[in-house]
């Protein structure tokens, strides 16, 4: 190879072994400043413009406000709590030291996705202490029993995975149809809660107290408890109800549950545990039952007064009334009672039929804060008028002081018993309903990966606009 042929050629490639790692270099460089903008997406998606759930930008989400908000525009406020989780942790305060946000005006007529806020406006406001995160309770001991319908099963399986998900609690449930619940085994596994599901074609309320002979077929060693339930009982916290059932001896015949809040009920059932509020059955109790299972079947009747007759008439126990679980008999508006700012129920029941209160989207927030923060009464003072959280369910100003906290404010409609005080033996003390309380409710929840956005809605009778807050929960790093 000529002299200056070889020259060219040595020039050449020693540029191209220069270049190739420059490429390389100003690749990298630009991929490293790109992943650090998280407004600009190096992969395009379906949706790409939609914001990502996470995304760190501070804006209002135009569409999340249009599922919750007819109008086409909207006042709209935000409040976000952080949370630290303590190893010390003592218990939470009874206020919060932040007011109530500014409100403003949103326009939803627009073809927006987002609107964009000033990044103060998604700072902290205030934050708390909470407990750390501790794993899932053990409930093998515990077996659960429902006797429904394949349709309100499914239905049933996200309020279930709160409290049976990940906990080894085995739900046994009767059903009319078992060819069509595939669609519910698949969905349970997803959610990672036990369930076995039988075929029985009997009429529901037989299915009931058959119940008592199917669970204690289907025991196995480390059973301690048969629980029925309906497919609308729900447990704020599977940890509280464990600890709670550990108080009682279970090698004993125990029969333990709660009675009717409207003693006009009991005039059509009895002194007895009332399914909806779960009836929790020691395994020596339900052995006594099996042995005479065919002579209690001929009793028709409710289920759970099914169950009652059989043990009052073939065994010496007695029902053991656990104030913590409640049966909710309170047909109309509820909302006292979830506001009364007591300790968290162990179990509650008629969420979606006598009054509706989303549980799967109040549950969302234990998520952050533990479950012992559901339900959870926090004053906002304000600088005229305290306002009050109650997490998971609404936001409140009432109309008067809340002179006495411990009162429950009777917002449920009258019962049909014509004696004086037909609710006081069982959620006394009581204070009238304020007609003028103003309330936001919980109308969604959504949670990602180190937060929970809840938004309350006020809807207004007349063409105002909604009100809505949108309260954050995140997690401090």
């Amino acid at each position: 190879m000529p002299h200056h042929h070889l020259l060219q050629w040595r020039q050449s490639t020693a540029l191209r072994l220069i270049a190739i790692p420059t490429a390389i270099l100003f690749i990298y460089a630009a991929f490293f400043f790109y992943s650090r903008h998280s407004d600009v997406d190096i992969n395009p998606i379906p949706n790409a413009g939609l914001p990502p759930s996470n995304s760190s930008s501070c804006h209002i989400d135009l569409d999340l406000l249009r599922t919750h908000a007819s109008n086409s525009s909207a006042e709209y406020a935000r409040l976000e709590i952080a949370v630290v989780r303590t190893e010390n942790f003592t218990g939470f305060s009874d206020t919060l030291d932040v007011p109530v946000p500014t409100y403003q005006t949103v326009q939803l007529d627009t073809e927006d996705h987002t609107k964009p806020l000033p990044e103060e406006r998604c700072s902290t406001s205030v934050t708390i202490h909470a407990p750390v995160a501790a794993p899932r309770v053990n409930a093998s001991h515990m077996l659960f029993g429902v006797a429904t319908s394949v349709e309100r099963l499914y239905d049933s399986l996200d309020a279930f995975a709160h409290w049976a998900g990940e906990t080894n609690a085995h739900i046994v449930a009767v059903v009319d149809d078992e060819s069509s619940a595939k669609q519910s085994k698949e969905r349970a596994k997803e959610l990672d809660i036990r369930l076995t599901v039988i075929q029985n074609s009997e009429e529901l309320l037989d299915r009931y107290f058959s119940l008592i002979r199917i669970l204690l077929e289907r025991k196995d060693e480390l059973t301690q408890w048969i629980v029925l339930i309906d497919d609308d009982t729900f447990f704020p916290s599977m940890r509280n109800l464990v600890q709670r059932l550990a108080t009682y001896d279970p090698t004993e015949p125990q029969y333990i549950g709660a009675l009717t809040e409207d003693i006009s009920q009991m005039y059509y059932g009895s002194h007895m545990a009332y399914g909806g509020a779960g009836i929790f059955l020691s395994i020596p109790l339900v052995q006594q039952l099996d042995a005479v299972f065919e002579y209690c079947y001929d009793f028709k009747h409710s289920g759970d007064r099914m169950i009652a007759r059989c043990i009052y008439d073939h065994t010496t126990t007695k029902l053991t009334w656990e104030r913590g679980l409640h049966q909710l008999d309170l047909r109309g508006d509820a909302s006292g009672f979830y506001e009364s700012g007591r300790p968290l129920p162990l179990s509650l029941h008629h969420w979606k039929s006598w009054f509706h209160a989303d549980m799967v989207a109040l549950s969302k927030v234990a998520a952050i804060c533990g479950e012992d923060c559901l339900l959870r009464r926090w004053d906002l003072p304000g600088d005229k008028d305290d306002w009050y959280l109650i997490n998971g369910f609404s936001v409140i100003k009432y109309s008067v002081p809340l002179y006495d906290p411990i009162a429950m404010e009777q917002t449920w409609d009258n019962s049909k018993y014509k004696g004086p005080d037909p609710f006081a033996y069982s959620l006394g003390p009581l204070r009238k309903k304020d007609e003028n309380k103003f309330s936001l409710r919980l109308k969604g929840a959504i949670q990602e990966a180190d937060r929970v956005r809840q938004i309350y809605v006020h809807e207004s009778a007349s063409d105002r606009k909604p009100q809505v807050l949108e309260v954050v929960w995140k997690v401090a790093h």
